[in-house]
């Protein structure tokens, strides 16, 4: 009978022990970005992680799967965990991820940012543990917060609407000359009327942009980028030639519905015009963040994006949207006079 006793007391115990592999849930939240050198970020980089950081990744771990719910809600499988793409980052395919580690209360995202010349490229994406009432009343504090960002940016859009940035001058009619450029495996020409005020080279500088999901940059495969060249220089806000022959559709209708930071005041065929409003978290209030100008051609196997994106500056009065605009109608003037040769 005492054998019984003991067998079924043990049993008991055993039972009221948690399972090997079942996890009890817990609760992360980003806590820094570094680089693993702990050098500091120079130039655009420190506003690009400040940028990730502001995004506030909060999510509760139930054994290998992560639940986001800040900035939006999404799953994955930390034994997949391959790229920054599956956290919802989609515009920053030069953050080469190649590790992801739970170190006992810090977890860590290591990747590698391949669109700085520093030689410190290795960073650190640094999540630490906290309470579930800590963890709950974050998630519910930055969705109220998310709520009244949108609702800053909405209002902010239609005083826009009542009183547009952006006056767009009728393009002048450019002398033009013959200019040749090439596809990423120089397999072809793709000829081009151009104005004779400016040149095309392919550009020295480390530039990335994405176009859907046409991913082009100096570095990037299938790419190749010319800037515009004139006596007139803008810098990064002048117009650039975005050649790629990746094998996906572009489709500009679903650019513009994906874009919801984008209002146009042009389309016309495959050109459109018009600026994006952004959020300055620092000053907590919605700003004018670029004006643009893009238009689309196919030619073969290559896709051309003539694009020009004219950002801000860190004032948002009336001379610097008079420089804005300048630089837009420049670009804008150049664009229009730029003609693929069938």
């Amino acid at each position: 009978m005492r054998k019984i006793s003991v067998m079924l007391s043990i049993l008991i115990t055993v039972l009221s022990l948690p399972s090997c592999g079942q996890d009890a849930e817990t609760y992360w939240k980003i806590e820094r970005i570094h680089r693993e050198d702990d050098q500091p970020f120079i130039g655009m980089t420190g506003a690009l992680m400040q940028d990730l950081f502001d995004r506030n990744f909060h999510f509760v771990k139930h054994n290998d799967s992560l639940h986001f719910e800040i900035p939006e809600k999404f799953s994955l499988n930390v034994k997949d965990f391959k790229s920054l793409r599956q956290l919802q980052v989609e515009d920053r395919d030069y953050y080469e991820m190649y590790e992801a580690v739970f170190d006992g209360d810090n977890f860590l995202i290591k990747f590698v940012d391949n669109a700085t010349n520093s030689s410190s490229k290795n960073t650190i994406m640094e999540f630490k543990r906290v309470g579930k009432e800590e963890y709950q009343k974050d998630v519910a504090d930055e969705l109220e917060y998310q709520k009244q960002v949108a609702q800053k940016i909405s209002a902010f859009k239609n005083e826009l609407a009542k009183n547009l940035p952006i006056t767009l001058n009728s393009a002048e009619k450019l002398p033009t000359k013959k200019a040749i450029i090439y596809d990423d495996k120089f397999d072809y020409d793709i000829e081009l009327q151009i104005p004779e005020e400016i040149d095309l080279w392919e550009t020295g500088d480390l530039k990335n942009e994405v176009f859907g999901s046409i991913k082009i940059g100096s570095i990037k495969d299938n790419s190749r980028v010319y800037d515009v060249e004139h006596a007139q220089d803008y810098g990064l806000k002048q117009l650039t030639i975005w050649v790629s022959s990746d094998s996906s559709a572009f489709d500009l209708e679903k650019y513009i519905a994906d874009a919801s930071d984008m209002v146009l005041i042009k389309q016309e065929d495959d050109r459109i015009v018009g600026y994006r409003v952004s959020y300055d978290f620092e000053a907590d209030k919605p700003i004018l963040g670029s004006m643009f100008t893009l238009k689309y051609c196919k030619y073969k196997n290559s896709h051309l994006f003539i694009y020009g994106d004219v950002t801000s500056s860190d004032t948002q009065d009336a001379s610097n949207f008079e420089e804005m605009n300048k630089i837009l109608n420049f670009n804008y003037s150049l664009s229009e006079n730029i003609i693929l040769v069938d």
